[in-house]
């Protein structure tokens, strides 16, 4: 459980894989968990969880590093929200369990069957 304004968490993950794949993977990772792609840039990746009962919503922003890495950070969508009961952390462990998925089985959307 966070505490701040507004409650975040952020894993760093080193040498992942490098440039479009990962990035790939991680748009998929994000589209697979049911979350909206707010942005997309070739270093970076903005995301959103819905509304539910427990939450009024998260940001999940991923960063990449030129080394292969990456940045996951889920803040609460309310900026005054200062507790929040370990979601921003599942979030986190989800989308990165869901690359690790990935990368396993391979991607699958966005292939040409051509």
């Amino acid at each position: 459980m966070a505490f701040g304004f507004p409650a975040y968490h952020t894993e760093e993950i080193d040498d992942l894989g490098h440039g479009a794949e990962l990035r790939d993977s991680v748009i998929q990772a994000i589209q697979s968990l049911g979350w909206s792609i707010r942005d997309k840039s070739k270093r970076k990746v903005t995301a959103a969880t819905s509304v539910n009962f427990w939450s009024w919503g998260e940001r999940v922003i991923v960063e990449f590093f030129p080394d292969g890495g990456m940045s996951v950070t889920s803040s609460c969508a309310l900026p005054t929200q200062c507790i929040d009961w370990g979601k921003n952390r599942a979030n986190v462990r989800k989308l990165l369990d869901e690359v690790n998925n990935l990368a396993e089985t391979g991607p699958t959307e966005g292939r040409d069957s051509a």
